[in-house]
């Protein structure tokens, strides 16, 4: 391909999202800074919808590298990316598709130590992480901090979620029904947290996940199962309730704690907006 000055580049690139969005609005999503947390199934395609909006500074964190577990899922990976580092060949795709693009990359683990140091400096963040105390301090951050952020799911068999918080809105923990609400991360607390993981993997049962895979997971011998199609739609929603909460539409609000945009590609309506009947939500059913 002929070079072409990258801001050239940009303004080609996006001619096709007028028509949708106002010119003022790409240049929100120009000027918008976004945080993700994982760059491996949901956290893979978020990023590549948001470069291919135009979203203008991406900052991925992730420790982790590819293998060949990631490879049925995880639009990142690629057999020739097998043990390379996540965040650094997100940058490199990232960069392909839009060189002007400035993508920061952190290869380590969210912790309550450094949390405010790695998710400071942005306008949203993306929660795409699977381990549930990173979690609760991505969220408690976020809201300590009043930046929006936004919580992902990927359930056997074929379930997801997506919910954002704001400064205004019910926290996440209290949103998810969690023990740890304005709890110290104490190591018994954290235990309880990780036990919701293993009891979502035996109400998956009950939705079509196979019993043989719960009992594993929650033995600690088998991974949590995930299929490419329900972990990328997952992603793409997220990045269009990030989308939402740059260009701030009045008539196009994202879907705020506790209202949860609910996925089960095994039903019907396979994506749906839903406020909860009793205020939050189980997270162990979701």
């Amino acid at each position: 391909m002929p070079l072409i000055e990258n801001s050239q580049l940009y303004n080609n690139s996006f001619t096709r999202n007028f028509g949708i969005i106002t010119s003022e609005e790409q240049a929100k999503l120009r000027n918008a800074r976004v945080t993700v947390v994982g760059a491996g199934g949901v956290g893979g395609i978020t990023l590549i919808q948001l470069a291919r909006m135009g979203v203008g500074k991406l900052h991925v964190i992730d420790q982790d590298s590819f293998e060949e577990s990631n490879l049925n899922r995880q639009m990142l990976s690629f057999v020739s990316k097998i043990n390379s580092p996540k965040a650094e060949v997100a940058k490199e795709i990232l960069h392909d598709i839009n060189p002007e693009l400035e993508v920061k990359v952190t290869r380590e683990f969210v912790t309550e130590e450094n949390a405010r140091d790695l998710l400071g400096d942005t306008d949203v963040i993306v929660d795409a992480t699977d381990n549930l105390v990173a979690r609760v301090i991505i969220h408690r951050t976020a809201a300590d901090m009043g930046i929006p952020s936004i919580w992902i799911a990927v359930t056997p068999p074929f379930r997801g979620g997506v919910m954002c918080m704001t400064p205004d809105s019910m926290p996440y923990e209290v949103a998810m029904r969690h023990p740890s609400y304005q709890q110290p991360l104490t190591p018994e607390m954290r235990k309880k947290i990780n036990q919701i993981k293993d009891e979502r993997a035996k109400y998956s049962v009950s939705q079509g996940a196979l019993p043989e895979w719960a009992d594993a997971y929650v033995k600690g011998e088998a991974p949590w199962a995930v299929l490419a199609p329900v972990a990328n739609i997952v992603g793409v929603l997220a990045s269009f309730e990030a989308f939402k909460l740059i260009i701030q539409r009045p008539d196009l609000l994202p879907a705020v704690a506790p209202n949860l945009v609910k996925v089960n590609l095994a039903s019907v309506q396979m994506v749906q907006v839903e406020t909860p009947a009793e205020g939050s939500w189980d997270n162990t059913l979701l």
